[in-house]
């Protein structure tokens, strides 16, 4: 089930993350696992989350590779060290939905995202060159945690892309 996309505006806002490359197909396999070890690294640095966890999608190359990063939001910036990184998202307009359901039918809701956007006269903010594409940040911020509710189709995930001004 999707919302109904809208804009919003949004502050700069930190965050604490492992960086990883993956295949679309790799996705569910090894993005999943990373969020318990930037969970524990907050943990041990006396970080406190603030928000659920997140994928971001940088960069997709011509192999279809996705650098991505995994992480949690943070109040301040954090030092990070050779495996959790510190970053921000930007402060900006922000095209969002709300996805509903089994996580493996997410790339519908981007395609829905994707062409609502263009239908708005919108414009992701991204750009194209010889090596493939790279966004400004399209993020999946997981607001259901899986280990506490079971049932897939409960499951819900805010989408966002940053559009240009």
């Amino acid at each position: 089930m999707l919302s109904t996309p809208k804009t919003e505006q949004r502050k700069e806002k930190h965050y604490a993350a492992i960086r990883a490359t993956v295949s679309m197909n790799e996705i569910p396999t090894v993005l999943p696992p990373l969020i318990p070890e930037v969970s524990a690294w907050l943990k041990k640095n006396n970080i406190t989350p603030d928000g659920p966890p997140f994928f971001q999608y940088l960069r997709m190359d011509n192999n279809n590779q996705f650098l991505s990063e995994v992480g949690f939001p943070v109040k301040e910036p954090v030092k990070g060290d050779s495996r959790v990184r510190s970053g921000s998202f930007p402060a900006g307009t922000y095209a969002t939905l709300t996805y509903t359901g089994d996580y493996k039918h997410m790339k519908s809701a981007h395609m829905a995202l994707d062409k609502w956007i263009k239908e708005n006269g919108l414009k992701e903010k991204h750009r194209v060159n010889a090596e493939g594409a790279e966004w400004g940040t399209r993020t999946e911020l997981y607001i259901t945690d899986p280990q506490q509710e079971p049932d897939p189709e409960k499951w819900v995930t805010i989408i966002s892309y940053l559009i240009e001004d």
